[in-house]
């Protein structure tokens, strides 16, 4: 095995939640393409707009998104978890403060017995964080 890469399904709302990806790790959208502009999918009108596949990437950080298949059910789990390692707290808190906007916070800023500082949250696209720095 070479890499393993998280891939989101964000239901109807994959465009919107790169976006906020993005200034929240101050990132970029590397590759984004739409059910319209893919092959060998067929989809109805109305969902054509939607993302088929997208790559998003920051320093330290890269993961696929997809608005899922047409009439594809979701279910927003518990059972996965994005973790982000930061160099410094500033940056930390920083990532920290825009992705909690709308969110949750499960598990505010606390020391853990590997000295290091943690908080948790579910964004408002339901995809958990742990925001971690080493001290």
């Amino acid at each position: 095995m070479k890499n393993l890469t998280p891939y989101l399904i964000i239901n109807n709302k994959c465009e919107e939640a790169l976006l906020f990806y993005k200034d929240c790790f101050d990132g970029e959208i590397s590759f984004m393409q739409r059910y319209a502009e893919a092959e060998n999918y067929n989809v109805s009108e109305q969902f054509k707009d939607k993302i088929a596949h997208a790559e998003f990437m920051a320093e330290g950080i890269k993961f696929y998104a997809s608005d899922g298949f047409e009439g594809q059910e979701v279910t927003v789990g518990d059972t996965i978890a994005m973790t982000v390692s930061f160099d410094n707290e500033k940056e930390q808190k920083t990532v920290f403060d825009k992705l909690k906007v709308g969110g949750n916070v499960t598990m505010d800023f606390a020391e853990t017995s590997t000295d290091s500082i943690l908080v948790t949250l579910i964004d408002k696209y339901g995809i958990h964080w742990y925001l971690n720095y080493d001290k």
